[in-house]
């Protein structure tokens, strides 16, 4: 046989082989969907389930040292939108020399799918075309073609692949913030490169062994990872980092990961890891990358939808129980401004509106400063910190004094009254303090629409979350500018007399509630000396301001003496209530609580939440109604009190042999975050029923709830 004759043999061979090898089915694509059946307006998840041959495997977000990520290209009909891939954790695979990051046997990439609220009802067709590589010790590319019918109705129907998709979406990555990851350079980079030591502390038994980057056309790090000396409960390892562009990067998103033994079984919590020191790599973290999944740009018609949500969110906030101090302020500004000049009047009602849209965006920039640092940020997140709950409880006793004049506000007025003469003082500062005092007050409620509108707005990046937060500030300060604009509508109100002074007193009582509210919050703080030593120091501010009111300001002889007795009864206070004897700056744990608790002798048996719980109670078949509550939360309190711990809803639980669980978020829990984020929430409430057979996901309540949609989800759930 010649020489030539034997190698187009051998090509023919090959070729033969090669084409025999791609026909068979080494990965097979489906498209499966979380609901047969769903509302307009509602978000349904698609799930792309990859199954792959043995031996073969297919390829992360991340491929690493070669491979190529799987991409999704959508056919959707007008009104269903898709969100961005969110894919479950890798496994690092070597081959020939080469780290790669994998998946074998098989993997789902979940995306959300966002129906339009006018989508009309009926059947729609949601295709998609994938593509992959398969790599076995050859690769080939793979692609196909999948689709599935979704039916907008009335109602929500789950399909039979809901369950399959639940159980993908808990393997999601999301952050951890207990995990306080950092990286910091070894030694300064030679060059191109050097080496970075990644460290945290351990938290919920995961202990992190290896880092997996995001794809960045920036820099790459290297796969080795070597293992560090750290101290007992923390974990840290090095790998080397070496740039390919001008600078080194400030920061690195990916994955820290808890190896498996097995295919498919690793751990991961999401990260964006900083630099703990100065150097090339120092800095802040870019905005938004530690969401780099689902912070994606909205579409326009998307975005001005949520901001009309946004917007009436703020407007429909003004009639929540939070804010109804506040507007006893404002009527009786109102009041007072009806004889003042229009112009003077209109000023005013800006600067309140300037109050309430300064304090949205400084809450939007604690918002986006919390994200950046690879936390999880909810709304109403500042009531979980014991500080601030002390200086609002403070705040606000002192308006309550105010209104019962046991002090009045003069230009003179002292550091004792500065922060209840603002609130109550219809002046400039007067003014934009009654907007902060309102926005402050506002945080501890959800109006309905605002729960989807800040669910969506804290997934995206920073600017569209300034966007939302302003919308909500309009929306809550517009009645009250727009009556200042208008100040001809004013002359409805009752004239100024001596009225005025008795409606004053009587709006004391709700803002005297009010911080009766907060101190109930504050206290447990401290364990069992804070209700005493908290409520001894409040009793000591308003004696010291009713001296002096009564001695100081109202007073004709020996002001100065009564100023100075006021003033020591204040540091006395003070220092013996809240800094020898509580030491308030040290609060007590604040997530300890008992495994099981009734708010009354008849109430419902409230067990402790955990995600381990959950499922051991749904293992035994059991129906599970889980509240994500605080008790700052006043939407959640109404909740609980009119909807769901009543003698209806007890009864039709005990009836069903159901569970209920509490997971309660008035100090910070990383665990609640997460799950928060996995149901695409910005805050509590969140209620969740799970029905009695595992297969079936769970069923999400709205915000304000009514007996009737807590008893419809219960009997849904039994079916």
């Amino acid at each position: 046989m010649t020489p030539r004759r034997s190698t187009a043999l051998a090509a023919a061979f090959w070729l033969l082989a090669a084409a025999a090898t791609a026909a068979q089915p080494n990965t097979s694509a489906r498209l499966v969907l979380s609901a047969d059946t769903a509302r307009a307006g509602e978000v349904v998840w698609a799930g792309i389930h990859l199954t792959m041959a043995p031996d073969w495997h297919t390829y992360w977000r991340n491929p690493g040292e070669s491979g190529l990520a799987t991409s999704i290209e959508w056919h959707l009909p007008t009104g269903v939108s898709p969100g961005a891939i969110h894919w479950p954790p890798p496994e690092s695979h070597t081959a020939a020399g080469m780290t790669t990051f994998v998946y074998h046997d098989q993997t789902m990439l979940l995306v959300p799918l966002t129906l339009a609220a006018d989508l009309p009802e009926g059947a729609v067709e949601v295709k998609a075309d994938v593509a992959w590589l398969e790599c076995k010790e050859a690769c080939l590319p793979g692609d196909a073609a999948v689709s599935a019918r979704l039916t907008v109705g009335p109602e929500a129907k789950p399909s039979k692949e809901a369950a399959e998709i639940e159980k993908w979406k808990a393997r999601i990555p999301v952050p951890n913030p207990a995990l306080e990851a950092t990286v910091a350079w070894v030694l300064e980079p030679d060059g191109d490169s050097g080496e970075i030591a990644i460290e945290g502390r351990v938290a919920d038994g995961f202990v992190p062994a290896d880092f997996y980057p995001y794809a960045d056309d920036a820099y790459e790090i290297r796969p080795e990872v070597k293992p560090l000396e750290a101290p007992t409960g923390r974990f840290r390892f090095s790998k080397t980092l070496k740039r390919l562009a001008d600078d080194f990067p400030k920061a690195l998103p990916g994955l820290l990961i808890q190896p498996g033994t097995g295919h498919g079984d690793a751990r991961a919590h999401e990260v964006t890891l900083t630099f703990a020191s100065a150097g090339p790599s120092a800095g802040a973290t870019d905005a938004g990358s530690s969401t780099a999944q689902t912070a994606q740009k909205p579409s326009g018609t998307l975005l001005w939808k949520m901001l009309l949500l946004s917007l009436l969110g703020g407007l429909i906030l003004n009639i929540m129980p939070c804010v109804l101090p506040v507007i006893a302020l404002k009527i009786l500004g109102f009041v007072q401004q009806s004889k003042e000049e229009p112009r003077r009047v209109r000023q005013l009602g800006l600067l309140y509106g300037l109050g309430v849209l300064v304090s949205f965006l400084v809450l939007a920039g604690v918002v986006i400063g919390v994200q950046s640092a690879g936390e999880a940020a909810s709304w109403g997140m500042q009531m979980q910190n014991p500080f601030f709950r002390m200086a609002l409880t403070v705040v606000v006793t002192l308006v309550a004094l105010n209104l019962f004049g046991v002090f009045e506000v003069t230009l003179g007025g002292s550091a004792i009254g500065a922060a209840a003469g603002l609130a109550s003082k219809e002046g400039n500062a007067g003014a934009f303090f009654n907007g902060v005092l309102a926005t402050a007050l506002a945080t501890p409620c959800t109006a309905p629409f605002l729960t989807v509108a800040l669910g969506f707005a804290f997934a995206q990046p920073a600017h569209v979350i300034v966007l939302m937060f302003a919308a909500t500030a309009l929306g809550l300060a517009a009645p009250y500018m727009i009556l200042s604009w208008h100040p001809a509508w004013l002359k409805f109100l009752p004239k100024p007399g001596r009225w005025m002074e008795r409606f004053k007193v009587a709006m004391g009582f709700p803002m005297l509630a009010t911080a009766i509210w907060l101190f109930d919050l504050t206290a447990p703080a401290y364990g069992q000396a804070g209700v005493l030593w908290i409520g001894l120091f409040l009793v000591t501010l308003a004696l010291a301001a009713w001296i002096w009111g009564e001695f100081v300001q109202r007073g004709l002889r020996r002001r100065g003496l009564a100023g100075a007795i006021a003033l020591c009864l204040l540091i006395a206070g003070y220092t013996l209530s809240l800094e020898r004897q509580l030491r308030w700056r040290q609060p007590a744990d604040q997530n300890a609580a008992a495994d099981v608790v009734r708010d009354s002798p008849e109430g419902l048996a409230w067990h402790r939440w955990s995600p381990e719980a959950v499922e051991r109670a749904r293992a035994d078949a059991r129906i599970v109604l889980v509240d994500f509550t605080a008790k700052w939360c006043l939407t959640c309190q109404a909740n609980k009190r009119l909807a769901i711990d009543i003698p209806s809803v007890r009864a039709k639980l005990d009836e069903l042999g159901g569970i209920a669980f509490r997971a309660d978020y008035t100090n910070k829990d990383p665990r609640i975050a997460a799950e928060l984020k996995r149901y695409e929430r910005a805050g509590v409430p969140l209620v969740l029923v799970f029905p009695r057979k595992t297969t079936e996901p769970a069923i999400i309540l709205p915000a304000a709830l009514t007996p009737g949609l807590v008893l419809d989800a219960l009997a849904r759930a039994s079916r």
